[in-house]
């Protein structure tokens, strides 16, 4: 890589950096704010006036807060979302490092599983989610046998429970 493009990076990066600051300063603040008091829940109130709970929301911004913060914060009440300020600042601060969070892979057995088996399913997730995974092994004899394995949003259920109510399902639609 070029001296010159190791500089522009650098220099971006010094950019993305100043501007994340102030975002992360702006929602640090509000949501210190909101903290305080039932302010939180009156702003995520559906029921309130929305133009109410804007103006509401605007007493709490420091001087100076850019139009983009503002429409940031105002579509978060608009949605109810304010009390994921404390996340969205958090995915910030990782998605400018470069850092993310692990992810957590939970699988839930019938019945404990042996060593074998735990290392074949953490090698079979890894390879099909990536490294970084954060393995959860647990027992849940209601699944009568199978597994439920859940990596992020992502849901996979090979259990006899759910077979089970997957055929009542299926008998009980084609006996009405």
């Amino acid at each position: 890589m070029s001296t010159q493009r190791m500089k522009a990076d650098r220099y971006a990066q010094a950019i993305l950096e100043a501007i994340v600051e102030q975002w992360q300063g702006t929602l640090s603040s509000v949501a210190d704010a909101l903290a305080q008091g039932n302010t939180l829940a009156a702003l995520n109130d559906p029921s309130k006036e929305l133009d109410g709970r804007l103006a509401q929301l605007g007493k709490l911004l420091p001087a100076g807060t850019s139009a983009e913060v503002q429409n940031f914060l105002n579509m978060l009440a608009q949605e109810g979302d304010l009390d994921l300020l404390g996340a969205v600042n958090g995915s910030l601060r990782s998605s400018l490092s470069g850092q993310t969070q692990p992810q957590e892979a939970e699988i839930v057995s019938a019945v404990e599983l042996g060593e074998a088996e735990k290392d074949q399913l953490r090698r079979q997730l890894t390879a099909k989610h990536g490294d970084g995974l954060v393995f959860t092994f647990r027992v849940d004899p209601s699944l009568m046998g199978g597994l439920r394995v859940r990596v992020g949003d992502s849901l996979i259920d090979h259990t006899i429970a759910s077979r089970l109510t997957a055929l009542r399902e299926v008998i009980a639609s084609t006996v009405r």
